[in-house]
């Protein structure tokens, strides 16, 4: 990674069988220990009526009592580093950035309030993709036309796409084999400019997610009926 550039994480606190885990604060530990200056920390806000938004306030309303309040999580951060250093920027020109946009969809505040993806969306049966719009934000304001964007999670394949449409060259990295085809179809080789180079390399390591994600939450509801 070259010196001055930015590390961008889309990421949240996790709850897990009644424990919250602090998963923002140990990133910024993390990195700063790695020699990262951390940046900044958005807000990515969901519109509160959104179905995925988990309702954990309904526990009050069973149990109206005080410590049975759990609020409905709406946001996730958006957590911005640099590497220390300075950098020469290339095609500046064409990295411009359009102002009047810029303005009109308030991308100044550090409150972004951007629709996810809904859930009816093709692509949310396999994970919980983000939408284009967000990648989109965040490639225009933290990345230069013909730099290179990696993506260490890629999922379906949302950053990767982007990344492409902008100009800018992707390198992705997805664990789960049953993504694979998905990734395939929303980044095909051929393109309306020509042919651009697209590579699919799949390691010894790589895994089929989904079932073995199913048979563990299945063996989790068997013990919680046994208990």
């Amino acid at each position: 990674m070259e010196k001055g550039r930015a590390a961008v994480f889309v990421t949240a606190d996790v709850r897990i069988d009644g424990v919250l885990y602090p998963i923002v604060a140990d990133l910024i530990k993390i990195m700063q220990d790695l020699g990262f200056k951390y940046q900044e920390r958005i807000i990515w806000k969901k519109p509160e009526g959104y179905i995925r938004i988990s309702r954990r306030s309904g526990v009050l309303i069973q149990h109206p009592y005080p410590l049975y309040f759990y609020p409905d999580n709406i946001y996730e951060d958006i957590v911005i580093f640099k590497k220390q250093g300075n950098f020469t920027p290339r095609n500046k020109e064409e990295s411009k950035i359009d102002i009047t946009k810029f303005q009109r969809e308030k991308w100044y505040s550090n409150v972004w309030e951007i629709t996810n993806v809904l859930p009816n969306n093709k692509l949310s049966k396999f994970t919980a993709p983000f939408p284009e719009d967000l990648a989109r934000r965040i490639i225009t304001l933290y990345s230069y036309v013909g730099d290179v964007v990696l993506d260490p999670f890629t999922g379906t394949g949302t950053t990767l796409k982007v990344a492409r449409e902008m100009g800018r060259n992707a390198v992705g990295y997805e664990i789960d084999l049953e993504l694979k085809d998905v990734i395939k179809e929303r980044i095909p080789v051929s393109t309306l400019f020509g042919e651009e180079k697209v590579q699919f390399l799949e390691r010894e390591d790589a895994k089929r997610l989904s079932p073995n994600m199913r048979a563990k939450i299945n063996e989790k509801l068997e013990n919680k009926k046994v208990s």
